[in-house]
């Protein structure tokens, strides 16, 4: 059942919405709460979801707790304020004098918010970025108490293994990946080979992840060389070839050598470059292998090109061969185990992911500027990304059976949410705090009227912008962004 709802889209989204947004906004709402009761402000309504109200759950003290029909997190309806702004004073004595609330707060003494002091006022304000914070922090050592990714070694990709090599012979295939020599990790791929090459004549074994299978594979080789020293070749691969592209219409296709420019050999990807730019607006050719066999293209590459996509239109990478055992091959990914932290390590992991996140954020606009990332990379993105990406990170947490993964973007989500609600902008937390400093420095309050005109305006605008968000999330899914 739970393959079914993962394997939809839809309803995979539905999933993460209901596990990563929806507890975030609550628990940010539980945090002015608490503040509220902390500093003795009347709490008239702690609401689940937004309204309309679908039904009143209970009532305890002055606060009702309600259940409503939009289900995006919560809300807390201190006495004076609604749901945007402050109130005028009429309507905070008209909300205290309300007959079923009204002997509670009298017996209780508790007060409106714009009656609490100006740091009572912040704290409540803060209350809810706080909550998410320590929220995030939780989450982030318990992770570290389940267990982080520690690298123990590197991998190697054979691109492609010679049919008549000793390794095709053995049973090893072209795209599988070496993890292990002997039972022991290597760091990478010139030390897996100098290993191997130390080895020659006597049997080894090799565990391999052959694409396609789960369980890893053991493979059991005699080396034979001729030589004591590895004898490395360099070799561009094509990792993607941009449809439309000079690459594109050559036929050129992802997982490609290119291994000659107009019949000459070069050293490196850099040569490729400065020679593909050199031959801009002119008719080259390029040798390239596929598997095995041996093809010359011609192509024009392109002397103006949309950014990121090249003259030729493909991305490439280095890949290396060794003649001596037959293969081609690149490095791999690295190599993991996950190692549970003691409670110490755990808790400074938890503040250190928290301070990543945060410099991370606050980093966006220069990477933006020094072209770092492009602005799509960096886009403002809304509940209908957040899902996706979320449903993303539920399936791999399935697949993989590691709960951390969704676990680290619940604490991520918690970061962003709380530290979005600082920012200085009017009908958010940090809004109402700007103008609560402002009344410090001024040594009286704005009115409730300019004040709430204020916040109303920049509610309006924040749901203009929460639209365009969600348009564009809709028409540019953030998941074609995700690698």
């Amino acid at each position: 059942m739970l393959d079914f709802l993962l394997g939809n889209d839809f309803l995979s989204a539905v999933i993460a919405f209901i596990l990563v947004l929806i507890p975030a906004i609550l628990i940010h709402e539980i945090g002015h709460f608490l503040a509220a009761k902390s500093i003795g402000v009347a709490v008239l309504e702690f609401g689940i979801g937004i309204p309309p109200r679908m039904i009143r759950l209970f009532k305890r003290g002055e606060t009702e707790y309600t259940l409503n029909w939009l289900p995006l997190g919560g809300f807390v309806l201190p006495l004076g304020e609604d749901f945007v702004r402050p109130v005028d004073a009429e309507t905070v004595e008209r909300d205290r004098s309300r007959a079923e609330v009204a002997d509670e707060i009298s017996r209780r003494k508790l007060k409106a918010l714009p009656e609490a002091g100006p740091l009572q006022r912040i704290f409540f304000m803060g209350a809810g970025a706080a909550m998410n914070f320590l929220m995030a922090f939780v989450l982030f050592a318990l992770v570290a108490l389940i267990g982080i990714p520690q690298p123990v070694g590197g991998s190697v990709e054979l691109v492609s293994v010679e049919p008549d090599s000793a390794l095709a012979a053995a049973g090893v295939q072209s795209g599988d990946f070496v993890v292990e020599l002997n039972g022991a990790y290597f760091a990478n791929s010139q030390d897996f080979f100098q290993a191997l090459y130390a080895r020659n004549g006597q049997p080894v074994t090799l565990l391999l992840q052959r694409p396609g299978m789960e369980a890893p594979l053991e493979i059991h080789y005699t080396p034979q060389f001729g030589t004591t020293d590895p004898t490395t070749l360099t070799y561009v691969r094509v990792a993607g070839v941009v449809e439309d592209s000079p690459a594109g219409r050559a036929g050129i296709l992802p997982g490609d050598l290119i291994l000659a420019i107009n019949g000459e050999a070069f050293a490196n990807t850099d040569e490729l470059k400065a020679r593909t730019t050199a031959s801009a607006g002119q008719s080259m050719s390029l040798t390239i292998q596929r598997g095995d066999e041996t093809l010359d293209v011609s192509l024009v590459p392109r002397e103006i090109f949309p950014e990121g996509q090249g003259a030729m239109g493909i991305g490439i990478w280095s890949a290396y061969g060794d003649p001596e055992a037959g293969v081609v091959y690149q490095e791999g990914v690295e190599q993991q185990v996950m190692v549970s932290q003691s409670l110490g390590e755990s808790l400074r992991y938890g503040v250190e992911r928290i301070g990543f996140i945060v410099s991370s954020i606050a980093r966006i606009p220069s990477q933006i500027i020094n072209h770092e990332i492009t602005p799509e990379e960096a886009r403002p993105i809304g509940i209908v990304a957040i899902s996706q990406v979320g449903a993303s990170a539920l399936r791999q947490s399935v697949e993989q059976n590691q709960p951390i993964l969704i676990l680290n973007y619940i604490a991520m989500i918690n970061v962003a949410l709380g530290l979005t609600n600082l920012l200085p902008l009017p009908a958010l937390d940090g809004g109402r705090i700007v103008f609560v400093l402002l009344e410090i420095v001024r040594g009286r309050p704005i009115s409730p009227e300019r004040e709430g005109l204020v916040h109303l305006v920049g509610f309006a605008l924040l749901l203009s912008l929460f639209f365009v968000i969600t348009i564009n999330d809709l028409a540019n899914p953030i998941t074609n962004l995700l690698p």
